[in-house]
């Protein structure tokens, strides 16, 4: 029987490596080359390209190296090289600001053949769910990672053998230590790859994507607050600032404006509301000019999991799901939003799930603009990203 259940698995091995070398929608994320759809968040000079493999040129100094776009659902493979007493991670869905391993959550890469499974070992969902298996090789040795991610479920194969198989995304997950939870069914829900620099000398090859998302991200998105809130103004109360790589709004009623204008554009963004927090991201949109009014004159796409007509996803007073099943986020949980705007054509997505699709012809061009609505609410942006449509 053990023969036969290892000459299984290597069949399993051998027929993913062969459907990999087939199936056209296997794209390579690295391309051997260079870093080219790379951005290191750490020392530019920090990661390099050595004979077809990434590697950490100056170790301790790289932090994250992440793509340069963002994927929510997906299949990856990718080779590591851990050297002994090693410490690296795959970070998956991670934001641009702040510790990937936290906005979204790490595959633990870490020297620890031989040793029980644990929350923090070789294969864990860090700091929130221990593999099944102790999968690693010993340190010295290439090892490869297979996971597949589709919402809030995650299958990852270390060296051949299944270590999560149909692991839920759900509330399990601290930061740093229990006393501080961090659920994972909190975290964003869509976001960058990346390899950690722990101050070790690893090194990544054969690392490929499969994109299963229902609405892969277009290529040339640009960040409207990479690292700050220049190029914004506000208007009424509110108190905006910068924190941990998002936009934060507070308090309120007040809005956040692009001082640029957009017409035609796709919009994405990751998003949160504290307990009853309300907000809206405004496109086609301009300044109130009635004192003491603050409401902005444009579309809102609504951020409220409670109203029972104008719902996140929704057009604000102006369109809605033909089904109108009502809201599909919740408090205090990341989630991402995309809006399309293609003249009179406008939609909406929340975590890829379509909402409002509908023409409207009342706006066609102005600033974005970010809502807090009232005293006591908070709100977050994350990764506000713009193409603007031709």
């Amino acid at each position: 029987m053990k023969k036969l259940a290892a000459a299984c698995m290597v069949g399993m091995v051998v027929a993913f490596a062969n459907a990999q070398e087939s199936d056209t929608s296997w794209k390579p994320l690295f391309n051997g080359e260079d870093l080219t759809g790379w951005v290191s968040t750490g020392e530019p000079d920090a990661w390099g390209v050595e004979n077809g493999e990434i590697v950490t040129v100056k170790p301790g100094t790289g932090g994250w190296l992440r793509t340069d776009r963002m994927f929510r659902d997906f299949e990856l493979t990718i080779d590591f090289f851990m050297p002994e007493g090693g410490n690296s991670g795959l970070g998956l869905r991670g934001s641009s600001g702040g510790d990937p391993a936290f906005t979204g959550f790490e595959i633990q890469m870490l020297d620890t053949y031989g040793e029980e499974p644990g929350l923090r070992n070789c294969g864990s969902v860090y700091e929130a769910v221990a593999p099944a298996r102790m999968s690693v090789n010993k340190p010295g040795e290439w090892n490869t990672y297979r996971v597949m991610l589709t919402g809030d479920t995650l299958n990852v194969w270390l060296n051949g053998e299944p270590i999560h198989i149909d692991t839920k995304l759900d509330d399990r997950g601290f930061f740093r230590s229990e006393e501080n939870p961090l659920p994972l069914n909190t975290r964003a829900t869509t976001g960058y790859i990346a390899v950690q620099d722990h101050g070790h000398a690893f090194r990544y090859r054969n690392i490929k994507i499969r994109d299963l998302s229902v609405d892969p991200e277009p290529a040339g998105m640009v960040q409207l607050a990479p690292g700050n809130i220049d190029g914004w103004f506000s208007r009424d109360a509110g108190e905006w600032t910068f924190e941990n790589g998002a936009i934060v709004g507070r308090n309120g009623p007040g809005h956040l404006f692009t001082e640029k204008s957009y017409t035609d554009f796709e919009l994405r963004a990751l998003v949160k509301v504290n307990t009853h927090g309300n907000s809206g991201l405004y496109f086609r949109t301009v300044p109130s000019e009635q004192e003491g009014f603050p409401w902005p004159t444009g579309y809102e796409a609504q951020v409220d999991q409670h109203d029972p007509k104008n719902y996140t996803g929704c057009i604000y007073d102006r369109a809605w799901p033909e089904s109108n099943s009502g809201p599909i986020t919740q408090d205090n949980a990341w989630f991402d939003y995309r809006i399309r705007a293609e003249g009179d054509h406008i939609r909406t997505w929340i975590n890829g799930v379509p909402f409002v699709d509908t023409e409207l012809t009342n706006f066609s061009e102005g600033h974005f603009a970010l809502q807090s609505h009232h005293p006591g609410n908070e709100i977050m942006y994350k990764d506000v990203r713009v193409l603007e449509l031709e």
